[in-house]
């Protein structure tokens, strides 16, 4: 899978969480579905795919307005992540992931930088066993510029003490992309754990 990267020679190894490492997208997805369907909204499945790394409440004042909507931002924010929550422990680590983040571990410092909640982002990383081996987390309630901004990476570099030019980031979505690559840092498409591109 990822044998062309050398990841020894990185400073630091940054991963989005949902959707690169763990599989928790469709379950995100779901929560969208049902909670927009409720609440009147327009659900298209791709394009919140792409708004993956960009925090609910965000997304929602986003689609509200290209729709030209009303929309209870809180509420609809409170439905969908309570939907979510219900399905949380069904997310598991993409194998080849597992693969990759054991292979460098104690060789690379890791660090994770995703638009979910600290808690729900600390939740499925102790729930996955993957605390254990990335120590850093900066998550949407860490940073005021979400993805596509750089900040987000920017931090997690700087909590590992690495130069933010010898980073490289995992990432799922365009808009997550945009972010490493605004940070200044290499970036691979990881999608489903598997990795397709410089």
């Amino acid at each position: 899978m990822s044998e062309q990267f050398r990841f020894e020679q990185y400073d630091a190894l940054i991963f989005d969480m949902d959707g690169t490492l763990v599989d928790s997208m469709p379950l995100h997805l779901d929560a969208w579905e049902e909670t927009s369907a409720e609440f009147g909204l327009p659900f298209d499945r791709a394009q919140l795919n792409e708004f993956g790394g960009i925090p609910t409440r965000k997304i929602v004042a986003i689609l509200a307005e290209q729709h030209g909507l009303d929309i209870d931002v809180d509420a609809f924010t409170r439905r969908k992540v309570a939907l979510y929550l219900e399905h949380i422990d069904k997310v598991s680590v993409f194998p080849a992931m597992w693969e990759l983040v054991k292979r460098c571990h104690g060789k690379v410092p890791m660090g994770i930088g995703t638009g979910s909640s600290r808690e729900h982002a600390l939740h499925i990383l102790k729930n996955t066993g993957l605390d254990a081996y990335i120590p850093v987390l900066v998550s949407a309630d860490d940073i005021d510029n979400h993805k596509p901004h750089p900040d987000t990476f920017l931090k997690v570099a700087e909590l590992l003490g690495a130069n933010p030019a010898n980073c490289l980031v995992f990432e799922d979505t365009q808009i997550g992309l945009q972010a490493g690559r605004a940070a200044g840092m290499e970036t691979v498409l990881a999608l489903e754990g598997e990795l397709y591109q410089r």
